[in-house]
């Protein structure tokens, strides 16, 4: 169900809304049970056949923490069974007919299954991960709570595309919130700020973008104002209807009492590609560098093995977007960049080009 449809704006989001303040502020146990079962309502709107595989994913993660808590006998083997789990369940659903696909054209004797994709499997999936390595390495407590983990989970307003959540943020939302007024009138202004830009922006460059991708797929010439046209018209597009979708599911948090972590910063504005990826998708990022980049070691071992590592890191990220070699491709391309960044970087350090480069005009 799209935020910008007239089945969530003028049915599911106000019936929320309406179901939940009904339910008495004192009652906070009840007014979560309504966003869990709205939440699930959310996620079964494509069809309930994709329901088993998320409950699978929501009870094998939350006894799998409890399991590998601090203090518990074998964690460590409970922990790295559950990751492989959800690694496993992840490329099951998402990547098994990319991979089948390619093996019969190259004239193997396979069959392509019909898979359906559970909504959201890659944005679940890796809050699952998070969630089972703040737990094990002490950071955050278990939840003993099945509920709390599902809603976790399922939250619907970021439960498509993000912001990916972190429990140690959101646990403490789910008991401690107290909505207001003020909060609710501004969580709908951003979810009208975020439609508009959706609707009124990202809807309005397709048009461009579409019609010059199309026509060099057609092998039709372009000249070189009209490749600008669709690459620049696109690289607004994507950014608008991204930021517009978060500014969307962070003011329909807002509106319920919930506050999710921001996932944008003008990426734009970025000096540079490092710069970019701390600004652009933050969540994700800050997954990327807290349940891989660290653990491949990060920056401590010298240069050279932090170069593999992020190259590695930004490799999962383009698999992770998409189940193709181009997204293959986009991750290796952006790896490479960072690579270069970080070498320009580390070259001019100290050097009075470093304090020449950072002038504003330059910068």
């Amino acid at each position: 169900m799209a935020f910008g449809s007239m089945s969530f704006l003028f049915g599911f989001l106000p019936l929320t809304l309406l179901c939940y303040f009904l339910m008495p502020r004192r009652w906070r146990s009840g007014r979560n049970l309504v966003l869990l079962l709205f939440s699930l309502a959310f996620y079964c709107w494509g069809g309930v056949r994709l329901l088993p595989a998320f409950a699978v994913s929501c009870v094998g993660n939350w006894a799998a923490a409890l399991l590998s808590a601090p203090g518990r006998r074998h964690r460590k083997a409970v922990y790295a069974a559950a990751v492989v789990f959800n690694v496993l369940m992840l490329g099951y659903y998402k990547y098994t007919g990319f991979l089948l696909g390619n093996l019969a054209a190259l004239g193997m004797d396979v069959t392509v299954p019909s898979i359906a994709l559970p909504a959201g499997i890659s944005f679940f999936t890796f809050q699952a991960v998070a969630y089972l390595t703040d737990v094990y390495r002490g950071a955050i407590p278990a939840e003993r709570n099945l509920g709390r983990v599902t809603l976790f989970m399922a939250f619907f307003p970021q439960l498509l595309q993000g912001p990916i959540l972190r429990y140690g943020e959101f646990g403490p939302e789910i008991l401690q919130r107290r909505e207001t007024a003020d909060e609710a009138a501004d969580g709908a202004v951003r979810f009208c700020f975020g439609l508009a830009k959706k609707v009124l922006l990202a809807d309005s460059l397709a048009p461009a973008a579409d019609a010059v991708f199309h026509a060099a797929a057609q092998g039709l010439p372009l000249s070189t104002a009209e490749a600008w046209l669709g690459a620049l018209s696109y690289t607004f597009q994507i950014y608008f209807d991204f930021s517009g979708y978060t500014d969307m599911a962070v003011g329909a948090a807002l509106m319920l009492g919930l506050r999710l972590p921001e996932n944008f910063a003008a990426p734009y504005k970025a000096t540079g590609i490092v710069d970019f990826w701390r600004r652009w998708h933050m969540t994700l990022g800050r997954w990327l560098h807290d349940c891989l980049y660290q653990p491949l070691g990060g920056s401590r071992h010298g240069r050279v093995r932090q170069y593999a590592n992020l190259l590695l890191t930004m490799l999962v990220c383009g698999v992770w977007h998409g189940a193709g070699l181009t997204f293959l491709l986009w991750g290796a391309l952006h790896g490479l960049l960072l690579l270069v960044n970080h070498a320009f970087r580390h070259l001019l350090r100290g050097s009075l080009a470093e304090r020449v480069l950072a002038l504003p005009p330059l910068r």
